[in-house]
């Protein structure tokens, strides 16, 4: 009994190990945008991984070969879909318009599948609860609806109020759970002696206690201890 629960604790531990191996092999898109194969890969591939860890009868070579398959399978169709445009409308398909010029398509919501209730889900939570007030919705290939205001119900800006606004880049992180991030720091010329003058004048010693710092696009150093 117990060479078993041990055979099925490492079996799982080479199926996670496999599947953590390939699903970064695949690339982010996998967990960010998921089109129609995507997510057929992605649910086999996770089936394959789990029938491997509790079947006995699949030797590691059989599971890693078919996880292997469907992610050659990956590989195959995102070069398509990268190379061929035909190919892309047919792997992906296309942006389907939901709203246009203000009025409501009706085949092109019948199109995708959707109702109108399931529709004004999406609107309200995208804060739009007055659909007269949209423009254009578009419902993206990842399945997320894109939606324009009418200018009229677009919140002002400084450019609309004709007020120059100073340059904001990002924000770079030099301290995370109490290590500093070298490379960080070097992209912004700086150094460990300046972050440490920086966290002398906040009365901070050490960075054990810093949970996050990170630096402005003034140069200000901004830090949050850990309570």
């Amino acid at each position: 009994m117990y060479e078993m629960i041990f055979n099925r604790i490492v079996a799982s531990v080479i199926a996670v190990i496999a599947l953590f191996i390939l699903t970064r092999m695949m690339g982010k898109k996998q967990i960010a945008q998921l089109n129609f194969f995507d997510y057929v890969i992605g649910i086999s591939i996770g089936s394959i991984a789990s029938e491997y860890a509790v079947v006995r009868d699949i030797h590691i070579s059989e599971g890693l070969t078919a996880l292997i398959t469907f992610t050659v399978f990956s590989f195959v169709f995102s070069y398509i879909s990268m190379k061929s445009y035909a190919g892309r409308k047919i792997m992906d398909g296309v942006p389907v318009t939901i709203i246009e010029n203000g009025k409501i398509v009706f085949r092109n919501l019948r199109k995708t599948k959707m109702n109108i209730n399931d529709f004004l889900e999406e609107c309200r939570q995208k804060n739009i609860f007055d659909i007269a007030e949209i423009e254009f919705a578009i419902l993206e290939t990842s399945g997320r609806l894109s939606v324009q205001l009418k200018s009229q119900n677009r919140p002002l800006t400084p450019k609309d109020m004709q007020i120059s606004t100073i340059y904001e880049g990002l924000c770079i992180n030099v301290v995370i759970d109490g290590k500093i991030i070298a490379d960080n720091l070097t992209s912004i010329n700086l150094n460990e002696d300046w972050l440490n003058a920086e966290l002398s004048k906040q009365c901070i010693t050490g960075y054990s206690n810093i949970l996050l710092a990170y630096v402005d696009t003034s140069g200000a150093l901004h830090t949050h201890i850990k309570q």
